[in-house]
């Protein structure tokens, strides 16, 4: 892979910590954070393949494997019985492991915890609420999207009792605009993305920030649903103010993130500045055109790697 991929790569990623993406339409922030995490995701895997294909094929790897650890580290060596080429060897697989078990990890995880919230929400449920929701017992003031496949809106019997009718059913479009925008494949692709790139700095500011965008624009989704932003905003309140550590609170209204959405949803549309968006959005495009174009090269570059492992000449053993 050439240099200026690479460095477009590094670019592609660092970007979105030095944007200032508040004031952005929240589908372009929610996409360039889910590309930054993507072309993290890219970059451990060049990684991987330049470790396991071109590395073998360098004077340090070469060296490596003729190295006699016997006389450098006799009692070690005997008793594991190390010889260079398998520690070579091992040092070439071991990043391409430790990203597959990453992910492999994090997809069992996302299964389990799927499976999890169905069985929690036939477990609790109290009956069926307004706006095909369903009601779960509880004081505290949640309402929350819960579900991968068959997502239903959560609410529970606290919210019912906290909220007027305008709060609740501007809290019920917000859960029902994450269902209808459907964030949560973004947030597993993302958590998928997170795993393969956790060696690369900044992943889980990236999930955190990808998170608040797509809770702004869940809260759009709501607005246009013609709810007065005053009622979302009370609303969030009324979740945020709550407190305590429920099962549900990682998915509640608030989101994490409720005083930076307050301060959109009070302010008026007329003090957002608007003038830097089209360069927001073409950013965005840019990037998925880079993070493309970076997928397309995966399989040349493996088989680049393939035929270069493959001209290599035997690494034999050291010899006493």
């Amino acid at each position: 892979m050439t240099l200026w991929l690479l460095a477009l790569i590094a670019l592609g990623i660092t970007l979105p910590h030095g944007l200032r993406l508040n004031r952005s339409t929240p589908i372009a922030a929610a996409l360039i954070w889910t590309v930054g995490l993507a072309l993290r995701a890219l970059l451990v895997i060049f990684a991987v393949l330049y470790a396991g294909f071109f590395v073998p094929g360098t004077e340090v790897f070469t060296k490596l494997t003729h190295w006699c650890w016997h006389t450098v580290v006799p009692i070690l060596a005997a008793q594991l019985g190390l010889d260079g080429q398998y520690v070579g060897g091992a040092a070439a697989i071991l990043p391409g492991l430790v990203a597959m078990v990453s992910l492999l990890s994090v997809a069992i995880g996302v299964a389990r915890g799927t499976r999890a919230v169905r069985r929690l929400v036939a477990r609790e449920s109290l009956g069926p609420g307004p706006s095909n929701s369903v009601i779960v017992g509880g004081h505290e003031v949640m309402l929350a999207a819960a579900g991968l496949a068959r997502p239903r809106v959560v609410v529970s019997a606290g919210a019912l009792l906290e909220l007027d009718d305008e709060e609740l059913a501007a809290g019920l479009d917000h859960e029902h605009g994450h269902i209808a925008r459907r964030h949560r494949f973004l947030l597993v692709f993302a958590e998928l993305c997170r795993s393969v790139g956790r060696a690369v700095p900044g992943s889980k500011h990236a999930i955190d920030e990808l998170g608040f965008h797509l809770e702004r624009d869940a809260d759009r989704w709501a607005l246009r649903q013609r709810h007065h932003p005053y009622a979302l905003a009370s609303a969030i309140c009324k979740a945020a103010g709550a407190g305590g550590e429920t099962t549900w609170a990682r998915a509640s209204l608030d989101g994490g993130c409720a005083s930076d959405r307050l301060d959109e949803l009070i302010e008026p549309d007329g003090a957002r500045p608007a003038r830097w968006r089209w360069l927001l959005n073409v950013t965005a495009v840019a990037m998925v055109v880079l993070t493309l174009l970076a997928t397309a090269l995966v399989p040349s570059a493996a088989l680049a790697g393939s035929q270069q492992l493959g001209g290599t000449v035997p690494h034999y053993h050291c010899h006493h």
